[in-house]
């Protein structure tokens, strides 16, 4: 439907779809974008419901979302650490960030209608493919000065390459559908692809290498009828990665890491390089905070005001350091044993969610929650992915289109 067509028919409609684009278009690079686009999403979402006379089902809908429970669960845990931590107000304002990231969630799985959704995760598409070549022809500029960029768009590279990993998801999840795709469509895919693997290539970030191997594994195990498919895809993106590396060496070193890394925090043997060095010391800081605090821990958004009492000085890379670089160490030190088993809660229930999503109405959208949840999970052990916006909202919307495709009719 034409959009001034939609603006006449469905006027909400459109408002949502307009909010819901502007959404998954900021996915990739803008805080303020992603949370003022969600809130004027909630507001048209509201607004038609009440308009419609169905704003009263939105309690009994909500309570049957399968994460109601286990996200409750995970925001008293988090209350429950703030109060009892090492400074209540800090944590109470950290605790903000989880509110706003559960509204979004089950707003998305309250009011996302099919054609604001299609028409929002084609945007998406576009969206990281542009940050995907922004970032690699930073690092193809660094290349051509002699220069070591890695590549970022408008995000740390970290953070940049964990973006990539769930674009990616998604688009593989088209690509192997087994759904009939238009030929230009499925040549802008496979385009698509190639750069997102490109440019996790040229983050230089362990994290994303592994987190798309591991898509690709998943993929391989709930799509039988496109293996063939998978592993010429999957031997395509290795053999990218290997002449990216031919160009950049830094780039085979970091993947050669891995296992150097992995054993110097089972071994305590010297770390190989100094970023790995640093989340070894980071992780032991907060094995610290958690043999002091096991139950509860001292807070959200307290390891900053306590590590120099658990980290003295020299501080790595001279700072310090409000991230342990660790979902579960870090969450476990601000919020205990208690909090962690309230986050693991949460994630195994995200996880079953996308698999019965899957079993039960079997799609592009719902493999694409399913692919990228064990990667996402993976990724959280470099970082606290889940903490940052740009990639926990996107993996929500995954989860949360997922929720929705098991509606045989759709609210319209």
């Amino acid at each position: 439907m034409a959009i001034p067509e939609l603006i006449k028919t469905d006027r909400s409609l459109f408002i949502e779809t307009m909010a819901l684009s502007i959404f998954t278009a900021a996915l990739p690079f803008s805080v303020s974008l992603i949370q003022g686009a969600l809130l004027l999403f909630l507001g048209a979402a509201l607004f038609r419901r009440y308009t419609s006379a169905s704003l009263g089902e939105v309690w009994p809908e909500l309570k049957a979302n399968p994460l109601f429970v286990p996200w409750l669960a995970y925001l008293a845990a988090g209350l429950v650490a703030a109060l009892t931590g090492a400074d209540a107000v800090r944590s109470l304002k950290a605790l903000n960030s989880d509110l706003f990231t559960a509204m979004a969630f089950f707003s998305l799985c309250l009011f996302v209608r099919p054609k604001a959704r299609d028409t929002a995760l084609d945007v998406y598409v576009i969206s990281v493919t542009i940050a995907a070549t922004y970032g690699i022809t930073q690092a193809l500029h660094g290349l051509w000065q002699g220069t070591d960029i890695r590549a970022h768009a408008t995000n740390h590279p970290v953070r940049f390459g964990e973006i990539m990993v769930i674009g990616l998801a998604l688009i593989l999840s088209r690509l192997f559908s087994g759904e009939e795709l238009v030929a230009r469509t499925k040549r802008l895919l496979h385009v698509s692809a190639a750069l997102l693997i490109s440019a996790i290539a040229l983050s230089q970030t362990r994290g994303a290498y592994l987190g798309a191997a591991l898509v690709f594994a998943v993929l391989f195990m709930i799509k039988p009828s496109s293996r063939k498919a998978i592993i010429a895809t999957a031997a395509a993106a290795a053999l990218l990665g290997i002449l990216l590396s031919a160009a950049n060496p830094r780039l085979r070193y970091k993947a050669a890491s891995i296992f150097l890394g992995a054993n110097s925090a089972f071994t305590r043997t010297a770390a190989p390089d100094q970023s790995i060095g640093t989340r070894l010391i980071l992780w032991r800081t907060g094995a610290q905070i958690i043999r002091d605090h096991p139950l509860f821990g001292i807070g959200p958004g307290n390891v900053k005001k306590l590590f120099p009492q658990y980290c003295p000085p020299p501080y790595p890379e001279d700072k310090v350091w409000g991230s342990l670089h660790n979902l579960y160490i870090h969450q476990t030190a601000e919020r205990g044993l208690f909090g962690l088993a309230a986050l693991l809660t949460l994630f195994i229930s995200m996880l079953r969610a996308a698999a019965h999503s899957n079993h039960i109405a079997p799609s592009a959208i719902t493999s694409w929650a399913l692919a990228i949840m064990l990667p996402y999970y993976l990724m959280n052990f470099t970082e606290i992915t889940f903490q940052h916006v740009h990639t926990s909202y996107a993996v929500l919307l995954a989860l949360a289109v997922s929720v929705t495709a098991r509606r045989i009719v759709p609210r319209q």
